[in-house]
């Protein structure tokens, strides 16, 4: 039974993993690597220009007691920015130096490097808190005189539990994170963006009330002495924020990740069948499981629950391949596995169409288990699913059934079947048949005549 649990990973594997290819290091072709380093690239420079200015902000917030001492330090910031940028600028062409110079390895290199350093750049700026330059500047930073805590459990009780304390306690500057569409794409895709917001543009409250390692839904993930995410959950695995806090005077909120996607990017009648709601399901079911299987954001678990999710809610409009994506996702061990009713009638839902009805019949072999490697349990019903395939026109199910007749996997071994079966996927130029049928052509001292398929 190993060939029909390898079945299942090629045939039950989510549409969206497919995005999977939009990350670089799934990338094998330096022309394809182009274009994801210069997006690396251009991430990373935005990334780098907000955590620069985050900084110049709190310089401007920390020393407003003594603004000549404050022009000083942010003069010699700048400094040392130009200083950088010309070390990274001079610093990425070596490691391109044996690469020629226009080829597309030595744009990636170049590229990879520059993002690489920029990364290390953000964060190490991310890491400056000013030295306030006197105990007077100290008492007359605007938020240090009502710092609810320097301990950031207490100090996160506070924060959230009202609109004014999260106004006062947020950054001057915000990097905010959210979703974006990608244009040009055949499927709904979606990437982080990452830009500077005025802390005094947002709505408040941004979040409910929080009462660390006792609210539900909410994760307090230390970075390091001065750096905690809170990651919350409350609404949902389609909802997520992260809130990024850095300790300054006091704690501050310096920025917000939101993982979730307006359904003002989104299109409700794309598909017909579908309902308003049930459209808005598929579309981010096939979006947040494309971010999900690039497996590169802390929220890759998160991200892949989200489209089992969506992907359930929209196979309640009957949709074949909303359900078989729900169903194979399923069985993917790559997120929660649903109730076995529940797998089947979504199996039963996609048979309408090819790939699910080939779905359909390695399902009725090893039922919901994604380690079974045993005879098939119901080969009979298991084979009516391969013939409805193959009557649908899938070369997939024509050289899947011939090879269930080569091994007699569903209880009839007949090569001269399995040859009818190989010739059918053949005539319509499908390699993987037209492979076996000279590997039969010489098997053994007699030739095989064939016989009939379905």
């Amino acid at each position: 039974m190993n060939r029909f649990v390898f079945t299942l990973l090629a045939v039950l594997l989510p549409a969206s993993a497919a995005y999977a290819q939009d990350d670089c290091s799934h990338v094998t072709s330096s022309l394809e690597m182009v274009p994801c380093s210069e997006a690396a690239k251009k991430a990373a420079d935005t990334q780098l220009n907000v955590s620069y200015k985050q900084l110049m902000s709190r310089l401007g917030s920390d020393y407003r007691a003594d603004p000549a001492l404050g022009a000083e330090y942010a003069a010699k910031v700048k400094e040392s920015q130009r200083a950088w940028l010309k070390l990274r600028d001079a610093n990425c062409p070596l490691e391109a130096f044996e690469i020629e110079t226009g080829m597309p390895a030595h744009v990636v290199a170049v590229n990879s490097c520059i993002a690489r350093m920029s990364r290390e750049r953000s964060a190490y700026l991310d890491k400056i808190v000013p030295a306030l330059a006197s105990d007077k500047s100290a008492s007359t930073s605007p938020i240090s005189d009502n710092c609810p805590s320097e301990e950031f459990a207490p100090f996160l009780t506070a924060f959230s539990a009202n609109s004014e304390s999260q106004r006062r306690l947020t950054a001057m500057t915000v990097k905010s994170l959210v979703l974006k569409p990608v244009t040009g794409k055949d499927r709904m895709t979606f990437e982080p963006s990452t830009s500077g917001a005025s802390g005094t543009t947002f709505t408040y409250p941004l979040m409910a009330a929080i009462t660390p390692g006792k609210t539900p839904g909410v994760e307090i993930q230390e970075v390091d002495d001065s750096h905690v995410n809170v990651v919350d959950k409350r609404a949902g695995n389609s909802n997520v924020k992260i809130f990024n806090f850095s300790r300054q005077a006091c704690w501050v909120l310096e920025g917000i990740e939101d993982w979730s996607i307006s359904e003002k990017d989104l299109v409700a009648t794309r598909n017909p069948g579908m309902s308003r709601a049930e459209n808005f399901c598929e579309q981010r079911a096939e979006a947040l499981g494309g971010l999900g299987f690039l497996e590169q954001y802390p929220l890759t678990a998160e991200l892949i629950e989200a489209s089992l999710e969506n992907y359930v809610c929209a196979a309640e409009s009957g949709d074949a391949q909303a359900s078989l994506s729900a169903a194979r996702l399923s069985l993917s061990q790559m997120a929660s596995q649903l109730e076995t009713p529940k797998v089947e009638a979504l199996f039963k839902a996609a048979s309408k169409i090819p790939s699910g009805a080939l779905a359909y019949a390695t399902f009725f072999c090893i039922g919901n288990s994604t380690d079974y490697n045993g005879p098939c349990l119901h080969p009979k019903q298991a084979e009516e699913q391969v013939i409805r395939a193959i009557e649908m026109g899938s070369t997939d199910a024509m050289v899947y059934l011939a090879s269930t007749f080569e091994a007699g996997e569903l209880g009839t071994k007949d090569l001269s079947r399995a040859l009818a079966c190989y010739q059918m996927a053949a005539d319509k130029d499908e390699p993987r048949a037209i492979e076996q049928l000279k590997r039969l052509d010489s098997h053994g001292p007699e030739p095989i005549k064939a016989s009939h398929c379905i």
